[in-house]
């Protein structure tokens, strides 16, 4: 009996370490990449004009909209169903996902084009913005394809390779432009290019793309992964077009009601928030694949004591950011973008900072929850009711309140969401009935 404990001790303290060490690298990861876009984004804060950073504002805000795309219909699919129906063939897995990758980005480009051309008269800024978003779209998003292959091989280290990468070859790209006086809205994303080639070219080989010996089962088809991705994926490509609602087109929004100037005002607010949220993507990154697999083999009562574990990881790592963030804010906006900038903004900060703890919260916690327990309806359900109250009451605040609106709006959207989030998870784990003593 007593070896049997010690046995159990050991085995659980062993398991410990190695998910503290994977959820470190994980961190350091999203760190590197979240730190490379950080700077980058507060440079071109400080080299460009507001409505040339609101042009910049707006690009990454279509951008989010076509990365959630991409998310639904083939990143996110790939980390909860590779796990779970292709256990055996994942390297063979992965080809065949790869070449469904392809054929999206290279939409996705398309219509990025179309979008910079038909916005040539309107706005140049904007349009020089779209044309390079169009560009470097597709290399970022098969640098995420690497990237997540990473994770759902629980092997972070060589992630971490390619984020080192990243950030090298952006900071590099960042002081190029600077020394030839290239600075434009179109050169952040030429940057970005730039750095997830390097990044991929370092992934590339290291992601088990290229195993899986003559011995190995055959490879799914690209039918059946498809119709896989689809089955899962539906909902959310649902959930990717009201999600970028109601947490990604504020700019847009404030773009067509204050202008570009607007939209720029309200980045450099979100700009001081938006590292912690990219923390807390990283683990939840590297959690989804094992909460799933656990949610498969031992049934959703995993679920409750996942659920704990991770909201209380979440309050420690966004508060333990956050509340310096709130407390320093008038010093670090007048320390990140020059006296005179954006100071006058930081009376908002800690409404944003509010928001952002919800959102991270959530996310850690009762997303990766469901998402583990294949319920993507309820992110579904989730960012529609938050998504129409951007569209309503929300547009009601950015019009007559302008920055100040957007800012409260955000707080009132992820606030909703997690409500909606939390009813379905009470509602899964209440009707299983599942005893803590089946965790």
């Amino acid at each position: 009996m007593t070896r049997a404990l010690e046995h159990k001790i050991s085995t659980a303290a062993g398991a410990a370490r190695r998910w503290g060490w994977r959820s470190l690298l994980a961190i350091v990861d999203q760190g590197l990449i979240s730190g490379a876009n950080f700077v980058l984004v507060i440079l071109f804060a400080r080299w460009l004009s507001p409505p040339e950073y609101g042009a910049v504002s707006v690009a990454l805000s279509v951008f989010l909209l076509v990365a959630n795309v991409h998310h639904a219909v083939v990143l996110e699919p790939m980390s909860v169903l590779g796990p779970r129906h292709f256990p055996d063939r994942l390297p063979r897995y992965f080809r065949t996902v790869l070449r469904a990758h392809l054929a999206a980005v290279t939409a996705l480009a398309l219509a990025l084009v179309g979008a910079s051309l038909l916005e040539v008269r309107s706005t140049p800024y904007l349009t020089r913005a779209l044309a390079g978003l169009a560009l470097s779209t597709p290399m970022v998003l098969t640098f995420w394809l690497l990237r997540r292959l990473c994770y759902v091989n629980s092997d972070p280290r060589t992630a971490l390779r390619g984020g080192g990468a990243f950030l090298t070859s952006a900071l590099l790209g960042a002081f190029l432009v600077r020394d030839q006086g290239w600075q434009s809205p179109a050169s952040l994303f030429l940057i970005t290019a730039a750095a997830a080639l390097c990044a991929a070219a370092v992934l590339t080989g290291a992601t088990g793309l290229r195993r899986g010996g003559s011995q190995a089962p055959p490879a799914p088809s690209l039918r059946e992964t498809l119709q896989a991705h689809w089955t899962y994926g539906r909902w959310m490509l649902g959930v990717s077009l009201t999600y970028w609602l109601a947490n990604s087109a504020l700019p847009v929004l404030l773009a067509l009601s204050a202008g570009l100037a607007g939209s720029a005002e309200l980045r450099a607010v979100e700009n001081l928030v938006t590292p912690i949220l990219q923390a807390t993507g990283a683990l939840s990154l590297l959690l989804l694949p094992w909460v799933s697999g656990q949610t498969q083999a031992l049934g959703p009562a995993y679920l409750r004591r996942f659920h704990l574990h991770g909201m209380l990881a979440a309050v420690s790592i966004t508060g333990g950011y956050l509340v310096p963030v709130v407390l320093l804010r008038g010093h670090l906006m007048e320390w990140i973008y020059g006296p005179g900038a954006y100071t006058a903004l930081a009376g908002l900060v800690p409404v944003v900072a509010l928001a952002t703890m919800v959102r991270g919260i959530s996310d850690l916690s009762l997303s990766t929850a469901l998402k583990g327990a294949a319920r993507p309806e309820a992110h579904f359900y989730a960012t529609v009711g938050s998504s129409a109250f951007v569209l309503t009451g929300g547009w009601w605040l950015i019009r007559h309140f302008g920055v100040t609106g957007a800012a409260l709006t955000m707080l009132a959207s992820n606030l909703t969401q997690a409500a909606v989030l939390a009813l379905f998870y009470l509602r899964l784990t209440r009707r299983l009935g599942a005893p803590h003593a089946a965790d």
